[in-house]
């Protein structure tokens, strides 16, 4: 497949450019910046205006739509007395939260118009409003599954909420098969080196439920979904199946969500806080790149 990668300077996209020819894809690499770009050209395009997005999609089979503005809050605005998150600059959110959905909407018309069947977006576990709430939550039931309830209310959350909804519109109109994926916090540092900075399990709130995914398993993921045959839109769960954390994750829930409960059976595994068991069984998905799990 000749496959189009958006944000193909990131850590994710940079990661799948590398992935793909390995297995016989033509990658085309889309991004705004073309700083330390991955191996290969990278077209530079303004995601947001419709007249840069067709050329750049032009003669691709699949998209994998991973481009996105980041939100600052996300990376400093936990608030660990009130385990809320604040977001000082809202008419900055605002922007961003416009410009987002706009790469989205861009793209997916785009390629309906062009007749790409194959869409892969970079979705997010911000999308059960667990991750940056501005008043506490809790889940409904541990792990978290796909049909959780989604209601963020913060506005990074919202944009990967709306642009599943998107998805769905897409796949209502037209023959074509859309993944979301629903990732975790994804670094280019190895999972060792956070795991070892994680002292605190409440360091960022319980949103995360301890969870991770190596950069190389989210791009395996990406892989995977445009390799399988389904029919629609569906969402994925993507994450390892332990926790960062060498502490079973009952003693974590019966110390920070003792009210919160549990679909599995007792043990002492880490076993992960959001369920990725509908990846595994669809797409084939099983990471390769594993901290040591402590159960």
């Amino acid at each position: 497949m000749r496959i189009v990668i958006t944000g193909a300077c990131g850590t994710i996209g940079r990661q799948l450019a590398a992935e793909l020819p390995s297995h016989g894809h033509d990658v085309v690499c889309v991004d705004i910046s073309q700083d330390a770009p991955p191996a290969g050209c990278v077209i530079k395009a303004d995601l947001t205006r419709p007249e840069q997005v067709e050329p750049a999609m032009r003669g691709a089979d699949a998209l994998v739509h991973l481009a996105r503005i980041p939100f600052p809050y996300t990376a400093t605005g936990y608030d660990a007395a009130k385990r809320t998150w604040q977001k000082p600059d809202s008419i900055g959110d605002a922007e961003r939260f416009n410009l987002n959905l706009a790469m989205t909407y861009n793209l997916l018309s785009a390629a309906r118009k062009l007749g790409v069947r194959k869409i892969v977006m970079g979705s997010s576990f911000a999308v059960y409003g667990l991750y940056y709430p501005s008043r506490p939550l809790l889940p409904d039931y541990l792990p978290i599954d796909e049909v959780h309830f989604r209601k963020p209310d913060d506005a990074y959350g919202m944009t990967k909420l709306l642009g599943e909804s998107l998805a769905d519109a897409c796949v209502d109109s037209a023959a074509v098969q859309i993944a979301s994926l629903r990732f975790p916090g994804v670094s280019r540092e190895s999972s060792e080196s956070i795991a070892a900075r994680q002292s605190d399990p409440m360091a960022r709130g319980i949103g995360g439920l301890w969870t991770y995914i190596d950069r190389r398993d989210a791009a395996l993921a990406c892989r995977l979904a445009l390799e399988t045959d389904f029919v629609g839109h569906e969402a994925f769960n993507i994450c390892a199946p332990t926790t960062f954390l060498p502490i079973p994750t009952d003693e974590l829930v019966r110390r920070y969500l003792p009210s919160v409960p549990c679909r599995r059976a007792p043990s002492d595994a880490n076993w992960a806080g959001y369920d990725a068991s509908k990846a595994a069984r669809t797409l084939g998905f099983k990471p390769q790149h594993q901290l040591p799990s402590a159960g």
